[in-house]
């Protein structure tokens, strides 16, 4: 019992180091932070980019914890590859750029698990600096979270709603409908858009009211 105890004690000290290990998952999750800053900053999805944020570093840690676990098994590799032959994901990725972000979070948590240091980081800063200079020739742009309400009559809802999303449409870059709420003499729609400048926004407001006069529009900040 003893010898065998001996054997496990100078496989776990051959096969892994404490310091090591702390250091290099300290330093995947200053990679990951810095992924989700600047994806939180130069994102150009409209969705709630500070939730995916978080959710990148989560994505990243577990990786790399995975990787550090099988990278010197083969039994614990083809357990993994079996376990997540198993594992279904329904969640759709809305945008290609979400998917991207994904990607360099899976990757730099391989890089790290794999002890992969300068090759990780030569593409981390590579993938930064053709962020941050594509982001550089584009144009800034707001994103609102648009309330529209109005009462009208249940024949009419259906003529209403194509006028304000057309009208809505056409003065925004980017348009995502959220909710759309209806009530027996009412109809409230929820947009998520994006748009150039405020000029779009007064464009949007004023056209809104050429519709209906007591129509309610709400814009409201979705950077939080």
């Amino acid at each position: 019992m003893d010898k065998f105890l001996e054997q496990i004690s100078l496989v776990v000290e051959d096969s892994f180091s404490p310091k090591a290990y702390i250091a290099y998952i300290l330093l995947c999750a200053t990679l990951l932070y810095l992924l989700a800053v600047v994806y939180n900053k130069y994102g150009q999805s409209i969705s709630n980019r500070a939730q995916l944020s978080k959710v990148l570093m989560i994505v990243g840690l577990t990786t790399f914890i995975i990787i550090s676990i099988v990278k010197s098994s083969l039994a614990l590799s083809l357990g993994l590859v079996g376990a997540l032959s198993i594992v279904r994901f329904r969640t759709a990725i809305k945008e290609p750029e979400e998917l991207g972000y994904f990607f360099m979070a899976i990757a730099i948590g391989l890089g790290m698990g794999a002890n992969q240091l300068l090759p990780t980081l030569i593409g981390f800063v590579v993938l930064l600096l053709i962020i941050i200079l594509q982001h550089k020739g584009q144009s800034s742009s707001i994103t609102q979270n648009l309330l529209v309400s109005l009462e009208c009559d249940t024949d009419k809802k259906t003529a209403i709603i194509k006028d304000i999303s057309d009208t809505v449409s056409a003065n925004t870059s980017q348009i995502e409908v959220k909710r759309i709420k209806h009530e027996a003499r009412s109809v409230a729609i929820n947009f998520l858009v994006k748009v150039k400048s405020l000029e779009d926004l007064n464009n949007i407001n004023e056209k809104l009211i050429a519709i209906d006069p007591n129509v309610q529009v709400t814009f409201i900040d979705n950077t939080l």
